[in-house]
């Protein structure tokens, strides 16, 4: 019995050790992690903005929403003046700083403080005017079907029941905060010679409603599903952007707009499009 006990003892002894040496070896980036989302800026509501002003009573200004919104991001301004917002989809690991500076390529692979970081942090397109532009769009990271960080979690989005239960993004931005509903979900190729290539991301200001209704209706050919009543060309629109594994260099684009006054967070109906204009590459069944 004595080396049974004895190759049993050292048999759990070994599990431990690699159980201790996985965890030490783990333990820096879900402290990272932890600590990069505790810098979320602390919740404020609507009166606590306006008893930052000189009439409580009334509606707060644009003016005096943003100085309130920067008071809130003080704390990460001072660590990274890039900071332009802060994004949230409740139930998924999506909660992060938004960054801008003058190119798309620097945050790929650069975290909070500067430093090299190949997970990169969620980043706004630099021509994007995140204050009054029409569209707005985020890139970030997509690690894998094995990873859960940065924007990993939009892919799911090509599950329409994934949708019903994330169908809101929260944006905090320096300027104001807003819930905005999803509600279209679609694939692009990123290879620029490719002759279907479709430049959702060079849609950025549009001359009028008329073009951004055109825009729109691009969109929604290419759309796995859109939902609800979709969105109306004077919407501001909000697209999230990451890698998606179906073929190579293929990204998934979920798209939002804000809520409307007095519609609810709830999903919507979703309207399955029975055949999406994908990429030619695009495998069959995907």
């Amino acid at each position: 019995m004595k080396p049974i006990r004895l190759m049993a003892g050292m048999f759990l002894s070994g599990v431990g050790a690699a159980i201790a040496a996985a965890l030490v070896w783990m333990a820096p980036g879900w402290l990272e992690e932890y600590q990069l989302k505790s810098q979320r800026p602390p919740e404020i509501t609507l009166a606590e903005t306006t008893q930052q002003t000189d009439s409580p009573e009334s509606t707060p200004s644009p003016e005096e929403i943003e100085a309130a919104q920067r008071a809130r991001f003080a704390d990460l301004l001072a660590e990274n003046p890039d900071v332009v917002g802060w994004i949230t989809i409740d139930g998924t690991r999506i909660d992060y700083p938004v960054l801008q500076t003058t190119d798309n390529q620097f945050y790929l692979r650069h975290g909070l403080d500067k430093r090299y970081d190949n997970r990169g942090l969620p980043f706004a397109d630099y021509e994007c005017d995140v204050k009054n532009g029409r569209h707005l769009i985020i890139y970030g990271h997509n690690m894998g079907d094995d990873e859960s960080d940065r924007f990993t979690n939009l892919q799911e989005y090509r599950d329409p029941e994934y949708y019903t239960t994330h169908p809101t993004i929260r944006l905090d931005t320096l300027y104001s905060s807003q819930i905005y509903k999803i509600v279209a979900v679609f694939a692009v190729t990123a290879r620029t010679g490719d002759a279907d290539y479709f430049a959702y991301n060079s849609y950025i200001n549009f001359a009028d409603d008329a073009a951004e209704q055109d825009y729109l209706d691009q969109v929604s050919q290419r759309a796995f599903y859109t939902t609800g009543d979709y969105m109306q060309a004077d919407e501001k629109i909000l697209s999230l952007s990451t890698c998606i594994y179906a073929m190579q260099d293929a990204r998934i684009v979920v798209m939002a707009r804000p809520l409307r006054e007095g519609e609810s967070t709830e999903a919507d109906t979703v309207n399955v499009n029975p055949d999406p204009l994908l990429p030619a590459r695009w495998p069959q069944g995907a």
